[in-house]
């Protein structure tokens, strides 16, 4: 904990289609070139993590997916004026085929201003890897995806009888 004992608490969602393509936002800083982001933010103060996952998640997306596994925490001290309590999880979203929602599958979603980059896309795993890790934050995303890609691909999908 640091000295003032601020602690500011973040969600982070991989969203990931049935596809295995994985919902990203961009992120544009005055300060840091452009990087892609997991869904999430800031945790109100009334609320636990899965309460603002699936808060965050609506707000963000508009979608409604059941909120699945703690994949990975972290805490980060950020300069010496707070701390950060940082949650990753995952969240198993359907095709999405509905015209009313942001999130139409496979195309890019929002954009900025007519012709910009978009704000929010869905990434294949084989693109993330081909792509320079520093355009994620955290550079490790492109890992964790396969990792969780990876793990389904390991899981039986029936019991064996004997």
């Amino acid at each position: 904990m640091t000295p003032n004992n601020t602690v500011r608490r973040l969600v982070r969602l991989l969203a990931v289609d049935p596809e295995g393509r994985l919902l990203l936002k961009r992120y544009d800083s005055p300060t840091h070139s452009a990087q892609w982001l997991p869904l999430g933010g800031e945790l109100l103060s009334d609320e636990d993590y899965p309460a603002a996952a699936m808060r965050l998640l609506h707000e963000e997306a508009e979608l409604s997916c059941p909120l699945g596994p703690l994949l990975r925490q972290r805490d980060l001290t950020e300069q010496s004026d707070y701390s950060v309590e940082e949650r990753f999880f995952l969240v198993r979203c359907p095709s999405v085929q509905d015209s009313d929602q942001k999130s139409t599958q496979g195309e890019l979603l929002l954009t900025a201003a007519s012709g910009a980059e978009p704000l929010y896309q869905w990434w294949p795993l084989a693109e993330m890897q081909c792509t320079d890790s520093e355009e994620f934050s955290p550079s490790w995303l492109p890992e964790l995806l396969a990792s969780v890609l990876f793990s389904e691909m390991m899981m039986p999908t029936s019991t064996a009888r004997l």
